[in-house]
């Protein structure tokens, strides 16, 4: 039986960069698949929740980035685009708007630690000062299997938000 984890995810825009860098600052951990991550105690009964942002499919790192820079460039891009929901952003040797780097906001208990997902939206709402746009129970495996199989040629963001429910804002 597959293990369904509570998960809340975002789309991602400029706003809600901007929230991450205030509210959980850099990144833990960045991969070069694009991926940035958050292991934080913010959870309900401070669980610890993985935050995670997601590439789109097929995502590469832009050329001349090291993916460890990745958030502080994409920070600043933002921060000096007149249009940054859609200006492309200055990205090592390339510039890419910010859906070219990043689709969805992805936070989940870390450790398969027993939350509900009510409890779970409400965390992450008060953490980040928004709520999320989707919620439900994600089967990461079957999700990462996906991935795998279509060699990263898979939207996991945008898999995440055909199957959790939409919330009302």
């Amino acid at each position: 039986m597959a293990a369904l984890v509570p998960t809340c995810v975002w789309r991602v825009d400029p706003s809600l960069i901007e929230a991450l860098d205030v509210r959980l600052g850099p990144p833990l951990d960045s991969y070069v698949r694009g991926w940035q991550v958050w292991l934080e105690p913010n959870g309900p009964h401070e669980a610890t929740l993985e935050w995670r942002l997601h590439p789109p499919a097929g995502f590469a790192m832009p050329r001349g980035v090291n993916p460890h820079d990745l958030f502080d460039l994409v920070l600043g891009g933002l921060a000096e685009a007149e249009q940054p929901a859609t200006d492309p952003l200055p990205l090592g040797r390339e510039q890419r708007p910010l859906e070219g780097v990043w689709e969805v906001l992805e936070a989940f208990p870390a450790f398969e630690d027993a939350v509900d997902l009510d409890a779970l939206v409400g965390s992450v709402t008060e953490v980040l000062g928004r709520a999320p746009d989707a919620a439900g129970h994600a089967d990461h495996a079957r999700l990462g299997d996906l991935w795998k199989g279509h060699r990263g040629d898979f939207s996991v963001g945008q898999a995440l938000l055909q199957t959790l429910s939409r919330l009302e804002g």
